[in-house]
């Protein structure tokens, strides 16, 4: 410490800088206003900009249009009642399904579907709470909580208070669970034993961990803050924050781009600057240098969704207060995929007592005729792309755009880079994605996943479970994926599912000197090590964001690093097979992620590439 002062003393700092000049430009898209399809984005106005373009910084803007439409929305007196209906999934490149990028009419990062579900895994377990706190509002990413998840099995019905929030798989409570008194008797300082129900008698430290009054996801409430904000909820509100009179209340509205239903009867949407960082998505753009004159050509397919709901309000006995049924959320319609895509991006909340959507469907008396929401969400890019909707919405912004940062070097700074490094060798990780359907319960899998690639560098396992095995539809409803479920955070997340004795085989080669049986072998030999800086091993300089807590109840990544290999055996072919046993009564898919090594050599004065 004594060093660092005296050396901090007697150092002169000579400011220069390499760069005259650093200035953000964009590109918008070549789809002229059609999103139904690919997302098509070319770089060539940026590469002719004269500059150094750093990839690194760049990032996709892209206008989203989250809306919600029923005539229960109508009956909302105060905008923003219906804040908390529901939100994206965590991570905004969950609306991207696959990407192919050419460069200077090359291939070099190939077209994988479910890419966004390998985006969750790299991002959850290599950004930091730094990262966080800086890039997780910009970016859509604050995870779910790990102990907020439910299952039910059984068709929903009043008489489970899982019901309200959906069949299969769910993490969609936003909310904890408060306990009150009822009080009786007329003299509440002084009540008799006989006069009062309850006194904080219930408590998240009462109640068992299993009980789902313990349960509510903070990642996904925090997701609704981020994309709404209601400076004023009207004039004569006196539990109103006010803060649209200072910060004037309709420009407010434009910028944080939260829209209520005041234009538009029974529709809340809102309009979502969705930044999808390119690093984020693909390593390639982590990796390549500043480049003069190169082209790319980058294809995207997304994953826009529209599907329905059906709530019913729950009742309580107009004598005593008890609750005598409780409320129902289920699936009406199979979510709808428009642009190539296969997951579902958006989250509906529960609608249980206290959760975001119960203001569509409040407590009955059950004396009052059933309260029953029918409520039509939809995501889309730009604006409205689905007809099952009644009104057409559009963003501010009218197109997808490309931005990154172009830097101008000084003559002398230009000249030293080129001569130093005239040619640059960008070394980097494309994957390969498989799935393996319907394995079945409480039973050993022996698969074999491919049989050769080339410079393999990690295998990634994610177990999912598929319609089948997610709950039961309904009554007029129907049962999906969870990875098309609006109600669980799949794929932002792996489902729970154990895998036990766990192993994975490189052209026959154990990767592991014994199978993976417990959950901290898992978690501690592989997983917390598998994106983090310096692997984990230096204390107090991490990063990651899943614990060993979060692993076991949710975050459930079965990961192998493979990168260890003798200099001969570089660029040759070898197969990848996986072994371990499904410790689950129900079938699952598994989606297999292979991590391979690509490189390319780029000329630093013309951009072009040279292999």
């Amino acid at each position: 410490m004594d060093s660092i002062v005296f050396e901090e003393t007697v150092n002169t700092e000579v400011s220069s800088s390499e760069f005259v000049d650093k200035q953000w430009l964009y590109v918008n898209d070549n789809n002229n206003g059609s999103y139904s399809s690919q997302v098509v984005l070319d770089t060539t106005p940026l590469c002719n900009s004269g500059a150094y373009i750093n990839w690194s910084e760049a990032f996709i803007l892209m206008p989203l249009v989250l809306q919600f439409e029923s005539a229960a929305i109508g009956t909302i007196s105060a905008t923003s009642a219906a804040d908390c209906l529901g939100a994206l999934k965590s991570g905004y490149w969950n609306l991207i399904h696959s990407l192919t990028c050419e460069f200077n009419n090359g291939n070099i990062i190939q077209q994988v579907p479910f890419l966004n579900v390998f985006c969750s895994f790299k991002n959850i377990t290599s950004w930091s709470q730094n990262d966080l706190t800086d890039w997780g509002a910009v970016t859509g990413f604050m995870p779910d909580t790990a102990r907020s998840w439910a299952y039910l099995a059984a068709a929903p019905s009043n008489a489970s208070v899982l019901a309200a929030s959906g069949s299969g798989l769910t993490n969609n409570r936003d909310a904890p669970y408060v306990s009150i008194a009822i009080i009786v008797g007329s003299n509440f300082f002084a009540p008799t034993t006989a006069s009062i129900a309850t006194y904080n008698t219930s408590t998240r430290a009462t109640q068992s961990s299993a009980d789902v009054r313990q349960a509510w996801n903070d990642g996904l409430f925090a997701r609704e803050r981020m994309i709404n904000y209601d400076p004023v909820l009207s004039a004569s509100n006196s539990n109103s924050t006010n803060q649209g009179a200072l910060m004037d209340a309709a420009n407010c509205l434009q910028v944080f781009r939260t829209f209520a239903n005041a234009a538009t009867a029974n529709a809340r949407w809102f309009a979502i600057d969705a930044v999808i960082r390119l690093k984020d998505v693909a390593d390639f753009f982590n990796k390549v240098p500043m480049l003069k004159g190169s082209t790319m050509r980058i294809y995207l397919n997304t994953n826009q969704c529209y599907f329905q709901v059906t709530q019913t309000a729950g009742t309580y006995a107009a004598a005593t207060g008890a609750i005598n049924a409780q409320p129902i959320l289920s699936l009406t319609a199979s979510p709808v995929v428009l642009g190539g895509g296969g997951t579902c991006p958006v989250m509906y909340s529960s609608c249980g007592l206290g959760q975001g959507a119960s203001v569509l469907t409040p407590l009955q008396s059950d004396g009052a005729a059933a309260a029953t929401a029918v409520v039509n969400v939809a995501l889309s890019i730009v604006r409205t792309q689905f007809s099952q909707m009644a009104n057409v919405f559009a963003c501010p912004i009218t197109s997808v755009r490309l931005y990154a940062p172009a830097y101008t070097m000084s003559p002398l700074a230009e000249q030293r880079l080129l001569s130093l490094t005239p040619t640059k060798r960008v070394v980097y990780n494309d994957i390969f994605q498989y799935s393996f359907p319907n394995q079945a319960p409480n039973q050993t899998f022996n698969i074999l996943v491919t049989n050769g690639i080339p410079n393999i560098r990690s295998v990634l396992v994610m177990p999912l479970l598929p319609s089948a095995s997610n709950g039961t539809a309904a009554a007029g409803g129907v049962r999906t994926s969870s990875i098309l479920s609006p109600f669980a955070s799949t794929p932002s997340s792996p489902d729970p599912i154990i895998i036990q004795n766990f192993q994975i085989q490189i052209s026959g080669k154990n990767l592991f000197i014994n199978q993976q049986q417990y959950d901290f072998e898992t978690f501690v030999e592989q997983l917390v090590s598998s994106n983090q800086i310096n692997g984990s091993l230096t204390t107090s300089l991490a990063s990651g964001l899943v614990s060993k807590q979060d692993f076991q109840s949710l975050y459930r990544y079965y990961y192998g690093n493979a990168s260890r290999s003798l200099p001969s055996e570089e660029g040759v072919a070898k197969a990848v097979q996986i072994q371990g046993t499904i410790q689950s009564p129900v079938a699952c898919d598994l989606i297999v992620y292979v991590e391979f090594e690509r490189e390319l050599t780029i000329d630093l004065r013309t951009g072009a590439r040279i292999q």
